[in-house]
């Protein structure tokens, strides 16, 4: 019985934690970016080599009056020894929904039956792959290497990929918490849906925590900033140097609900102050001259659970 409640306190209080995130205002993306915090204590009691992994996955689909598709699904994969950590990260979303249109095609004010159809349209299509590589140097220091992947075409962005370096650095280090800082280099190689294509190399800084609220609740915070140091073009739109800030930062509180299952509530948000032009909407091209741009600001509230594999 003692277990019992034991449980249901601890689904309450991640519930609670996600009731709160829920209340921020959000916009429709899958992407919820995951940021990696090496460190020598994953690996310092590690005498061979240790896997593991995880996954999620999520479908509403309704009918009727209402027709709508989503589809969520994610995994992690993490291969540690004693010097070293590898970690995987895939994640993606799909929506689509089906409404009724109304266009009074003759102007009599009213609508007929020849004046009312559907439209369906395409809400959310994107994933995201990032592969990373720590190598350990001391206790508080460590070198990084990223490969990294994304497709977001409501954004406008046909293909992302490319890479990052750079140095991390332990700040505050405690046995249940741990508090952290990177700098490195960013190159990114964006395919934009409107055709057109650019290199963006950016200077990277980020900073992190991960902790403990009690023995089976963890809470984790980040905050990643990429600054261009190269001139971009999109169309008629210039940002030089410096001026295409780019800000990823989440939060999140985990809670084991057994040693397989694990309740995660997360808030993530994107800033791209210099976003790519909006991708095509419908079938026809818009006007020579009007290239709107996708939003600056995304944000993604997530409730999950998730299955541990290994």
């Amino acid at each position: 019985m003692t277990q019992h409640v034991s449980l249901f306190a601890r689904v309450s209080a991640a519930l609670s934690v996600a009731a709160a995130l829920l209340t921020a205002p959000t916009l429709a993306r899958a992407e919820d970016p995951k940021f990696s915090m090496g460190k020598l204590d994953d690996v310092k009691d590690i005498k061979d080599v240790v896997w593991t992994a995880t996954g999620e996955a999520g479908l509403i689909a309704t009918t009727g009056n209402s027709q709508s598709t989503t589809i969520t699904a994610g995994a992690n994969v993490i291969r540690k020894d004693v010097a070293n950590k590898f970690e995987g990260s895939l994640t993606g979303t799909f929506a689509r929904a089906t409404t009724r249109v109304a266009t009074d095609l003759d102007g009599d004010a009213a609508i007929s039956e020849n004046e009312l159809s559907e439209a369906t349209a395409t809400s959310a299509e994107n994933a995201s792959l990032k592969l990373r590589y720590d190598r350990y140097l001391t206790e508080f220091d460590s070198l990084y290497i990223a490969a990294l992947g994304t497709v977001d075409r409501p954004a406008g962005k046909e293909l992302q990929g490319g890479g990052q370096i750079g140095y991390s650095r332990s700040l505050y280090k405690t046995e249940d918490h741990q508090a952290l800082a990177e700098l490195g280099y960013d190159l990114s190689y964006l395919r934009l849906d409107a055709g057109d294509s650019t290199a963006i190399h950016s200077v990277r800084g980020f900073v992190g925590y991960k902790g403990k609220i009690k023995k089976e609740t963890a809470l984790e915070a980040s905050a990643e900033a990429l600054f261009n140091g190269n001139t971009l073009t999109f169309g008629e739109r210039e940002s030089k140097p410096f001026r295409d800030a780019r800000v990823n930062g989440m939060v999140g509180v985990t809670t084991s609900l057994s040693s397989k299952l694990s309740l995660s509530a997360s808030f993530a948000v994107r800033f791209d102050n210099f976003p790519a032009p909006l991708a095509k909407v419908g079938d026809l091209p818009f006007a020579p001259g009007f290239e709107p741009a996708a939003d600056r600001l995304d944000t993604t509230t997530k409730i999950t659970l998730i299955v541990k594999i290994l």
